[in-house]
C-alpha cells in the first residue's frame, strides 16, 4: 500500500511538519540553503579557476625573467646562467635548431610572453596542443591540457638560439576556505533563517488566531470579533469570521426569546388544564388526564432544557469532582439505589459545575433506569478525566450505539417512554461534554450492560469563562 509522505515520517516528527508554519518555514530555509550551496559552489569553482590563471601568470613570468637574463648574457657564459636558474619546477636546456619541436603552441603564450619582453620572440610546443604543456587562453587564462604538471616550451632567444623550458610544477587544489569566512557564511545562515522564521510566523499568525477563535466560539459566543488586519485575503477571512460570529449570535438570541416565550405560553395552559382536572368527577379518568398532564410538563422541561443547551453563563472554575460524584451517590441511596465509586480524581477540574452535575446525573439515572444501579469509575490522568458509569441493564444494539445521543430518538422497546424521559438524557451530556472539549463514549459491556465514559481533558480544557 503506498504512502503519503506523513504517513513515512516518525511518530516523533509529525508534530514539526503538521502546521502550515512549520511547513512554510522548511520550504523557506530548503530553498534557501539550497541557494547558499549554490553560491559556495560557484564561488569555489570561481577560487579555483583565479588560482588556475595565476600560477599560469606566474609561470609565465619565470619564463620572461629567463629570457632576460639569458639574453643579456653572452653565448659562452649561458651554461653558467642557466645553472644558477634552474630550480625543482623549472628545467632549462639549450639545445640545437634540429631538436625544436615543430608545432606552435595554443593560447596567449606567445602574445604574453612578447608582451612583457617588448618584442616577439618564436616560440614552438612539442605536439599542437602544447605538448602535454599549458599555453595561455583568452583573458589570460593557462590552457589546461592532457598533463597540466608539466609545461613545455621551445623559445628563440634574439641571437637565435633556442631554449627548451619545462616546468614540471605539481598540481594542488586551490586553497581551502578560511575560517573566517566559514564563520561568515554561517552567520549569515543563521540571520536569514531567522529573518525567515519571524516572517513565516507573521504570515501565519492570523491563520493562528482563526483556528483559536473557532474552538473558542462554542463556548463563548461573546468573545470580542477577530482584528480585520493584515494582507487582504486575512482581511477577508477576518471579516467572513466576524459575520458568522455576529449570525450565530443572533439566531441564538432569538432562540432564548422564543424559548423563553414558549415556555410561559405552554406552562400556562397546562396549569389551567390541571386545574381543571381536578373538577372531574370521575376519579379514574381525572388520574389519566393529571398522567398525561405530566408527561406533557417532562415532556417541555426536558426538550427546553436540551434546547437551551449551551446558553448557561455559568462561569467555569476549579471543582472537587470527589466530593459532586459522592455527593450524587448519596443522593441516589437517600432514594434506596445503589451507586458504588471506585478511584479518585486527582486534582479539581476546571468547568461548570450545574453542567457537570447535569451531565453526570442524567448518566447516573439512565443506568439505574435501565440497570437498576449504576458502577462508577474515575481514571485520572495528566490528559483526561474519565467518569465511567456502568450498569448491568440490557445494553443497546451496536448498530444504535452512534445514534442513541441524538436528540429524541430512542431504539427500542426495552428503552421505551413507559420508562420516562423522551430521548433527550444522553444528548444532554454529549452537548455537555462537547462544552468541555471532550467526548461521551458508549460501549456495551462483555458481561452485559452499558458502559457510558465521559472523558473531559485536561491538557487543552475548552471551557473559557463567560
Amino acid at each position: 500500500m503506498r504512502l503519503n509522505m506523513r504517513q513515512r515520517l516518525p511518530q516523533s516528527l509529525r508534530p514539526l511538519t503538521g502546521s502550515l508554519f512549520a511547513r512554510m518555514a522548511m520550504i523557506l530555509l530548503a530553498g534557501l540553503l539550497a541557494a547558499q550551496l549554490a553560491s559556495l559552489w560557484l564561488q569555489w569553482g570561481e577560487r579555483a579557476s583565479v588560482v588556475s590563471q595565476a600560477r599560469g601568470l606566474n609561470f609565465a613570468d619565470r619564463v620572461v625573467e629567463v629570457i632576460r637574463v639569458l639574453e643579456a648574457e653572452p653565448p659562452a657564459r649561458r651554461e653558467v646562467a642557466l645553472a644558477a636558474l634552474r630550480a625543482s619546477d623549472l628545467q632549462l636546456t639549450l639545445i640545437t635548431a634540429e631538436q625544436v619541436s615543430p608545432n606552435e603552441p595554443r593560447g596567449q603564450i606567445q602574445a604574453t610572453i612578447a608582451a612583457r619582453l617588448g618584442s616577439t620572440r618564436e616560440i614552438r610546443s612539442l605536439g599542437g596542443g602544447g605538448g602535454g604543456g599549458a599555453g595561455m587562453g583568452g583573458g589570460g587564462r593557462m590552457m589546461q591540457h592532457s598533463n597540466p604538471a608539466m609545461r613545455r616550451f621551445d623559445v628563440r632567444l634574439n641571437d637565435g638560439q633556442w631554449l627548451r623550458i619545462v616546468g614540471t610544477n605539481e598540481v594542488s587544489a586551490p586553497p581551502a576556505l578560511s575560517n573566517d569566512l566559514i564563520v561568515q557564511l554561517l552567520i549569515t545562515l543563521f540571520i536569514i533563517a531567522a529573518v525567515v522564521m519571524i516572517a513565516v510566523r507573521q504570515a501565519t499568525r492570523p491563520l493562528q488566531q482563526l483556528a483559536t477563535a473557532a474552538d473558542a466560539l462554542g463556548s463563548d459566543l461573546d468573545a470580542p470579533p477577530l482584528a480585520e488586519t493584515g494582507p487582504t485575503e486575512t482581511r477577508r477571512a477576518a471579516q467572513a469570521f466576524n459575520r458568522m460570529q455576529a449570525r450565530i449570535k443572533h439566531l441564538i438570541d432569538e432562540r432564548a426569546r422564543a424559548l423563553a416565550a414558549v415556555s410561559h405560553d405552554l406552562r400556562t395552559p397546562l396549569t389551567r388544564l390541571r386545574l381543571r382536572a381536578e373538577l372531574v368527577d370521575d376519579e379514574k379518568l381525572r388520574e389519566q388526564m393529571a398522567t398525561d398532564l405530566d408527561a406533557m410538563a417532562s415532556m417541555i422541561d426536558a426538550t427546553l432544557d436540551y434546547l437551551r443547551g449551551l446558553q448557561d453563563a455559568e462561569v467555569a472554575r476549579p471543582i472537587d469532582m470527589n466530593a459532586l460524584l459522592q455527593s450524587l451517590a448519596d443522593d441516589a441511596a437517600v432514594l434506596g439505589k445503589i451507586i458504588h465509586v471506585e478511584g479518585m480524581v486527582r486534582s479539581p477540574y476546571t468547568g461548570r459545575l450545574s453542567a457537570l452535575r447535569r451531565a453526570v446525573q442524567n448518566l447516573i439515572d439512565n443506568a439505574i433506569k435501565y440497570g437498576h444501579s449504576a458502577h462508577i469509575r474515575i481514571d485520572d490522568d495528566a490528559t483526561a478525566l474519565r467518569i465511567v458509569l456502568e450498569d448491568e441493564g440490557p445494553g443497546i444494539a451496536p448498530a444504535e450505539l452512534a445514534r442513541v445521543t441524538e436528540p429524541y430518538y430512542r431504539p427500542d422497546a426495552s428503552r421505551s417512554r413507559e420508562t420516562g424521559g423522551v430521548g433527550l438524557g444522553l444528548s444532554i451530556v454529549k452537548d455537555i461534554a462537547l462544552l468541555h472539549g471532550g467526548e461521551l463514549a458508549l460501549t456495551n459491556r462483555p458481561q452485559g450492560g452499558l458502559s457510558a465514559a465521559l472523558v473531559l481533558p485536561r491538557s487543552r480544557n475548552q471551557v473559557s469563562p463567560v
